[in-house]
């Protein structure tokens, strides 16, 4: 008969207070091995299986998708290893960039539009355009120093992704039809 664990211990119980209202003390407990060469095999064979697995992940000793570094003299390094960056990675980010004191602007853009350029000294800013290629490609990585109070302006579409960097704090999106 198959019993728990919680069965044999209220049996165990039970025996111990009758030994004991009977006078004849507490019996000796017999012990069992707990680690045998089965229970260590299974273990050693369970580990193995987990290392492989971690292994074996897709992204598994990959790069973040992007970095975000602060230095003393108050610049800001955003450096965007894969511009396919997921929602919560964008949300991630603009956090990032805020605490560091850099202003975030992302925008959905509808299709057969996109944002108005900003009206800012256009010599002072850069627009990068950052698209997946139309053979899958990734890009390749780049990086730009930013200061505090600078304006990275991301822009979604089904045509890809638009980051622009401003100087200062800029207006919100204006949408225009694409010529």
């Amino acid at each position: 008969m198959n019993t728990t664990f919680e069965d044999r211990l209220l049996d165990e119980l039970k025996g111990e207070v009758v030994r004991r209202a009977a006078g004849a003390g507490p019996v000796a407990v017999v012990s069992r091995r707990v680690v045998t060469p089965r229970r260590a095999g299974l273990a050693l064979a369970a580990c193995g299986a987990a290392a492989a697995f971690a292994v074996a992940l897709p992204g598994a000793g990959t790069t973040a998708a992007y970095a975000v570094q602060t230095h003393p003299d108050g610049t800001v390094t955003f450096t965007l290893e894969d511009v396919r960056l997921s929602g919560p990675q964008q949300r991630d980010l603009v956090r990032k960039l805020t605490d560091a004191g850099v202003h975030t602007q992302v925008n959905k853009v509808p299709a057969g539009q996109r944002c108005h350029d900003p009206e800012a000294s256009m010599a002072d800013n850069e627009i990068v355009k950052v698209d997946i290629a139309p053979d899958g490609q990734q890009p390749q990585p780049w990086h730009r120093t930013l200061h505090r109070g600078d304006t990275v302006r991301i822009d979604n579409s089904a045509h890809g992704v638009v980051y622009t960097f401003l100087k200062g704090e800029i207006s919100p999106c204006v949408l225009e039809p694409i010529d």
